[in-house]
């Protein structure tokens, strides 16, 4: 199962939601998609879930995509995942700034998530995802101190 979070922002992401729609089988799909419109034929769609459900969702899933929200990428990489991170980007009007650019770059360079910008194709993103059994615990000292450099925050 892919599990697809694009957070609660009030902006819809839209981009995001198109590039699940290229997905050659939805039936596998579960997706929070907010303020957007989710695409047709995903298994399960709902709009906003309880922190609970989220949490569940990561754990079944195989894959998560997700928006570059600190919540959702440290719930994923809590659950074992390297997930695809697609971030808002203020200069297409789906965030007030580019505070998500600038963590998914800092998180990407780690290796802790696999960045999707525009024009980059979401399944070879998907098939680069490591699987279930060669992925890394979570280790939350980088992803504290690459969040920390991201906010312009000296490590701990």
């Amino acid at each position: 199962m892919i599990f697809v979070t694009v957070g609660t922002h009030q902006q819809p992401f839209d981009r995001m939601l198109a590039a699940i729609g290229t997905l050659p089988d939805l039936s596998d799909v579960v997706l929070q998609y907010g303020y957007g419109s989710p695409p047709d034929g995903v298994r399960e769609a709902v709009d906003f879930m309880p922190f609970a459900e989220m949490e569940h969702n990561f754990e079944r899933a195989d894959a998560v995509v997700t928006h570059a929200g600190v919540g959702s990428v440290l719930c994923a990489r809590r659950s074992g995942h390297v997930p695809v991170v697609i971030p808002r980007l203020h200069e297409l009007g789906e965030h007030v700034d580019d505070h998500q650019a600038e963590l998914t770059r800092s998180l990407a360079a780690l290796g802790a998530v696999l960045a999707l910008w525009p024009g980059e194709d979401l399944r070879e993103a998907l098939a680069r995802v490591p699987a279930r059994s060669e992925r890394l615990a979570a280790t939350p000292g980088p992803l504290t101190d690459a969040v920390r450099q991201a906010l312009g925050a000296p490590p701990a």
